[in-house]
């Protein structure tokens, strides 16, 4: 066993229900007060039409539902802004989000800013920067379905709101924000394509490894995150050859809820950290831009993770290297590239990337300390 033994609390207080999304009626009958308002955030497009969506609607047949269609990914401050005043003079009591992690955020994010006064962007910037949003005595239930398994924001606190104009990523975070309930129903994340079903589920493997190693690890979080990697390694190429597998499909959202019970308590380290520039730098999808770094931080990382036996036991396999051939696989499979040229990186870009990969509460939350030549030098490893 190596790495320095920490001690730690664990803490999440959100329901949970694996089941069909038809106890989304018993589940509103416990929310108190009993919300008559509710707002429903889902994808947009042809989701109404689809069998979850008219399923959904039905059950909410008792309340009064404002529909608001979210059809962008990776929301934005302006976006936030925008679905803000689309129901700013609706007096809603709860929030349903239904979709992917944007719609996650966006259900969090609106549930902090309930009755706050926006006036502009530039207001909603500064709530967020200042974290004004904490002082909010309005905050309201929201309840989140996934219908990806990769981000576990359904568990978490906090929501990733980008502000593109600053080059920045911000965070609404509180512990106000934990969901009342997620609802984890399977079935919704069989229509995924392949590419979403991968990428969400390497996002979901970084999660629980990160956790695994973060600096805030504790017993708990280690076992979820140990069971979140076995459940990902060992279904991710079956589920991309049968999608239509509903017990796999299962597996693989058993281990993203896993995932994010485990960061729930530790939050994320250096790959998440380094993700983020590459997101806004080369456009890489999240859950790629944090994968493709995971071996490469796991080997600086190596000695200082507990039991780090256990970790490479998890993937099935004897080394760090071997990881890294395990992401490129999984990588390959998928249609992605694991090597930066691809994405139309270059020297100058790299260095930019990595003077913008330090985030605070990520960066400084891995194990090891890295600089900027330490992040410089893993981009170029995989150049």
């Amino acid at each position: 066993m190596k790495g320095l033994n920490r001690m730690g609390s664990y803490f999440n207080p959100v329901k949970i229900k694996i089941d069909r999304l038809d106890v989304i009626e018993d589940v509103l009958n416990t929310v108190h007060p009993q919300p008559g308002n509710i707002v429903l955030l889902h994808r947009g497009g042809d989701f109404l039409e689809s069998e979850a969506g008219q399923s959904l609607y039905q059950f909410l047949g008792g309340f009064d539902v404002k529909q608001v269609e979210v059809n962008i990914s990776n929301p934005d401050v302006e976006d936030l802004f925008y679905y803000y005043k689309q129901i700013e003079n609706y007096d809603y009591q709860c929030i349903v989000g239904i979709g992917g992690g944007s719609v996650m955020d966006l259900s969090k994010s609106l549930a902090a800013l309930k009755d706050m006064k926006l006036d502009s962007v530039s207001t909603l910037r500064t709530v967020i920067q200042q974290k004004l949003y904490k002082e909010n005595q309005k905050y309201i239930p929201w309840i989140g379905i996934p219908t990806t398994s990769g981000t576990g924001s359904e568990v978490t606190c906090w929501a990733t709101i980008w502000d593109r104009a600053g080059g920045v990523k911000m965070s609404v975070d509180s512990e106000h924000l934990y969901a009342h309930t997620a609802i984890i129903d399977p079935t919704l994340t069989a229509s995924l394509p392949q590419g979403l079903t991968a990428s969400t589920a390497l996002d979901a493997l970084c999660h629980a490894t990160e956790a695994y190693w973060s600096k805030s690890s504790n017993e708990i979080s280690r076992v979820y995150s140990l069971e979140a990697i076995k459940k990902i390694v060992n279904n991710f190429e079956k589920t991309l050859s049968q999608p239509d597998n509903i017990p796999l499909r299962k597996e693989i959202a058993l281990g993203s809820l896993y995932a994010g019970l485990a960061f729930s308590n530790t939050r994320t380290t250096a790959c998440h950290s380094i993700s983020y520039p590459l997101t806004l730098e080369l456009g890489m999808v999240h859950g790629i831009a944090a994968s493709i770094t995971l071996a490469k931080v796991m080997e600086i990382n190596f000695d200082s993770i507990i039991e780090n036996d256990l970790l490479l036991q998890a993937f099935g396999v004897s080394s760090c290297s071997e990881v890294h051939e395990l992401i490129g696989h999984f990588h390959q499979l998928s249609g992605f590239s694991s090597k930066l040229r691809d994405y139309n990186a270059n020297e100058e870009i790299i260095e930019r990337i990595a003077a913008n990969a330090f985030t605070k509460g990520r960066m400084d939350n891995n194990p090891v300390a890295l600089t900027k030549e330490d992040v410089t030098h893993i981009l170029k490893s995989i150049y």
